[in-house]
């Protein structure tokens, strides 16, 4: 019988060491690192990995970690000899070009981007064993998508060039993982830092008496300066007692001071899935565009971004990792946006579990007769003893997805009859696509005419950056895309706004168009051009598909003002509004009220304690009073303890008195 190994601090480590070098006698082991959540080792034997799969998975059962075995550097072959290998390699009928195929260092991986992937793999992994066997390059092959993302390509080369820091960065954070527990977990308690009783700048500190984790850190989309941002100056929160970041999606509330944070002396991991890794750059480089834009110092700069990718640490989803010495994490769908994540903490070995929900989108697809892009929010779970959820819709009860499609198309046949302009705001992350795919299947079903849709802002490198990742896709977009060949982005009537030139051809050319443009608040970007150049023209119509912040302008146009002042140039600028203004609720990324009961009522298992937060005041109320009146209905075999902090304030999940909660909850 195997005697079990510990699971943290240098007793760990020294016996991983000797567990490994046993089970992987015979792969002539040259290093053994601890990069990040894993454990590196490296061979000098590239047949070993093929020949030797199930004995890996053995040793990763045994060690109860992440354990990935790679080639030692020394012995793969060159990039420029492996490229010439693997193009030898490539079926006639496959498209496969020199500058697809890419290098991972770190990895020690080969990322091959083709039309026909199947086709290049063939069945099985013939393929991926006999460039390992040959190059050393572990091969992983991907389908080309049908958008180029300079995003991506920006990112692939940074980790290229930054490959010797990124190295270092994951053994540093390796260290930070695997040091030896101090006091073990004496409590779990949160501590809400932005996004309690509001929405915006989320971050969530989790406090487990050994270590400290940042749910989310973003900045307020309707504010500036230090309102803008989450209570950092709390004495709760100390950088260096910060072991790590986990951010569930890349919008701007959720993550945007991350870099902040860097700036100010954090080295520690940042954990996220790869397509939130990809957006949270693109992102962050328009955000400090933006703010320039407006006239404002950034708050951070490309050189804090840089910094802070290369401890990105890159999860995907199901997969557990460690994040801490008592803490780990999974990340599953949210449904929210592209890689957006349901945040699931196991904490003390077995101790407690925290699932945090970030933004949530929640629906059955059953029944459904929404054009759907993303499927909805995943509803398993191992164990759950708490829930932190959001309730931005929690007291409202949008309209149905499938009539605010109606309603859009309504509003794009009433411009054919007027001749105006249909100007849609949009968030460059999420609505964007969604109003996309459905303004580009309306157009191929015929239930809209052919007039041009014209797409503004960084909508299009967002978009790329979904076509490179099909498989989390809504499976009929899934499988339009990846059997059939279709681009759901991509249309004769969608014309991407690429220079001056189509800018002014979409505000002032004769007919009707479809303008779709970030920001979807209103805060700035190309939106505000537009706005300032329709909005006095009676016949065009201004169309919210989005949740507008409290003091945004998109807010109080939607609220009724129909005189404001927008920045033009250095001067501000007085601007009557002319056009129609209409609200189209129905194509929230968040959960509506029903969804967020439905969410609870099939969640498995049931938490002991639910928190509600990122929600105005009523909302979160609203919300609660309807679980606490039908909470048997919902399937909890006793009330859920129901709790709706505010900010600074600390929640101590952990012990907690069974009597003392039922007594104060009901």
């Amino acid at each position: 019988m195997v005697e079990e190994v510990p699971e943290y601090g240098r007793e760990f480590r020294v016996r991983a060491v000797q567990e490994i070098t046993r089970f992987l006698e015979g792969a002539d082991v040259s290093n053994i690192e601890f990069e990040g959540p894993e454990i590196a080792v490296y061979i000098r034997n590239p047949r070993f990995i093929s020949e030797n799969e199930d004995r890996i998975k053995e040793l990763a059962k045994l060690l109860r970690k992440r354990v990935v075995v790679r080639t030692d550097p020394r012995v793969r072959k060159s990039k420029e000899a492996t490229i010439e290998y693997i193009l030898s390699l490539v079926p006639s009928d496959v498209n496969v070009s020199p500058e697809d195929i890419q290098f991972d260092d770190i990895l020690g991986e080969v990322r091959v981007l083709a039309d026909k992937p199947g086709k290049l793999m063939g069945k099985g992994a013939a393929l991926r064993y006999q460039v390992l066997a040959e190059t050393g390059w572990r091969l992983e092959v991907y389908r080309k998508p049908p958008m180029a993302s300079r995003v991506l390509d920006s990112i692939m080369r940074h980790l290229a060039v930054a490959s010797a820091e990124r190295r270092k960065a994951l053994r540093e954070i390796g260290d930070r993982i695997y040091r030896d527990i101090t006091v073990g977990t004496r409590y779990i308690r949160v501590i809400g830092l932005g996004s309690f009783c509001e929405v915006g700048r989320s971050a969530i500190l989790v406090d487990t008496g050994e270590s400290k984790v940042l749910l989310d850190s973003g900045i307020s989309p309707s504010s500036n300066g230090v309102d803008a941002l989450p209570y950092f100056n709390t004495p709760e929160f100390r950088l260096e007692d910060l072991d790590a970041i986990i951010i569930s999606h890349a919008h701007v509330d959720h993550m945007a001071a991350v870099p902040l944070l860097f700036k100010f002396g954090y080295r520690g991991p940042v954990f996220v899935t790869p397509p939130t890794r990809d957006l949270m750059l693109l992102m962050l480089t328009d955000f400090i565009e933006l703010t320039k834009g407006e006239g404002r110092e950034p708050l951070f700069t490309m050189k804090e971004v840089a910094l802070m990718m290369t401890r990105v640490v890159p999860v995907n989803y199901n997969i557990v990792v460690d994040v801490a010495p008592d803490v780990k994490l999974t990340f599953t769908n949210a449904g929210h946006i592209l890689g957006s994540s349901l945040v699931h903490l196991h904490i003390g070995q077995g101790l407690f579990n925290l699932l945090y929900t970030g933004d949530l989108k929640y629906y059955r697809i059953k029944g459904d007769r929404g054009t759907r892009l993303l499927p909805p929010a995943n509803e398993e779970f191992h164990r759950v003893e708490a829930l932190i959820i959001e309730g931005t819709y929690g007291s409202k009860e949008p309209q149905p997805r499938d009539k605010a499609e109606a309603d859009l198309i309504a509003l794009v046949n009433k411009i054919k009859e007027t001749g105006g302009k249909l100007l849609i705001p949009v968030m460059a992350v999420g609505r964007g696509q969604d109003i996309l795919y459905v303004l580009n299947t309306a157009l191929k079903e015929k239930k809209i005419p052919e007039v041009p849709v014209y797409v503004d802002g960084m909508i299009y490198e967002v978009t790329a950056l979904y076509t490179e990742y099909p498989e989390l896709l809504a499976k009929p977009v899934r499988d339009a895309m990846l059997y059939q060949g279709e681009n759901p982005f991509i249309g004769s009537n969608i014309v991407y706004v690429n220079d001056e030139s189509k800018r002014q051809e979409a505000t002032y050319s004769q007919g009707p168009a479809v303008i779709v443009s970030t920001s979807g608040m209103m805060t700035g970007g190309p939106i505000i051009e537009y706005f300032k150049n329709l909005a006095e023209d009676e016949r065009n119509i201004l169309g919210f598909v989005s949740y507008q912040a409290p003091g945004t302008l998109a807010r109080r146009l939607a609220d009724g003002e129909r005189e404001v002042e927008v920045r033009d140039d250095s001067s501000v600028r007085k601007v009557k509004v002319r056009m129609d203004v209409v609200s189209i609720e129905g194509f929230t990324g968040h959960s509506t009220r029903s969804e967020l009961i439905q969410f609870l009522r099939y969640l498995r298992p049931k938490p002991k304690t639910i928190i509600l937060n990122h929600g105005e005041p009523s909302a979160l109320l609203s919300l609660a009073q309807s679980v606490k009146e039908s909470w048997d209905k919902l399937g909890f075999e006793a009330p859920p303890e129901l709790l709706i902090p505010e900010n600074l304030e600390s929640v101590k999940l952990y012990p907690r008195s069974s009597k003392v909660r039922v007594m104060l909850s009901y």
